[in-house]
């Protein structure tokens, strides 16, 4: 009877170590494919960048199949930390297309790694904003600080459950001094681009 009982552990235990190694390799190329889908929105690629955030969400949905016999697999890292990036490309794309911010339930994570990767889309807006200013599109740097604001305003909300979101402080505090940094160069860009406007008109009525 013993023998029994361990072929069966033994059986459970190598159809546990296949679903988080086959659980694994999912998250780590949704993972890739959502940092993919960054830097193509950052280079314009909109269209290829959907197409990678459309696969990584495949990906992570085949992930949901193994939890079902595996909940412990659902908190893994490196799930986690795939769904958070996945759900960062996701935002990042809807606020560029201007589709506003998808929600946890339309992209199918958590509300916890919703927030977390939330949380570092600050970073990719700023990012933006400063090509923007290089290409002197002040009005559209300026509606990127504001959504900067507006993540940043309504994630300090949250920081009194931030006991169950494990380095949220920290990426507060990173996202409060990355726009206090981006608003301190619009406000210069935006003075220069006064004056600017004041020499011009000088230098028409002098002429």
């Amino acid at each position: 009877m013993l023998d029994e009982i361990i072929k069966q552990a033994q059986e459970d235990l190598l159809s546990r170590e296949k679903a988080r190694d086959e659980a694994y390799s999912r998250a780590r190329k949704a993972r890739t494919l959502s940092k993919q889908a960054i830097l193509l929105l950052h280079s314009g690629a909109s269209e290829k960048a959907e197409a990678n955030i459309s696969e990584a969400k495949k990906l992570l949905g085949e992930i949901n199949e193994y939890t079902v016999a595996y909940p412990e697999i659902a908190v893994y890292d490196a799930v986690s930390a795939a769904r958070q990036e996945y759900s960062e490309a996701s935002i990042l794309y809807g606020l560029n297309k201007g589709t506003g911010y998808p929600s946890p339930e339309e992209l199918g994570v958590s509300s916890t790694d919703y927030i977390m990767g939330l949380a570092d889309v600050p970073g990719e807006l700023r990012r933006q904003t400063l090509d923007l200013l290089r290409k002197g599109e002040l009005e559209k740097a300026e509606q990127n600080l504001a959504l900067m604001e507006e993540i940043y305003l309504n994630l300090s909300a949250v920081d009194e459950v931030s006991l169950f979101l494990k380095g949220l402080r920290r990426k507060l505090d990173v996202t409060r001094n990355v726009n206090e940094r981006t608003r301190a160069e619009l406000t210069i860009e935006a003075s220069r681009e006064r004056l600017r406007k004041k020499l011009a008109e000088v230098s028409e009525k002098l002429q």
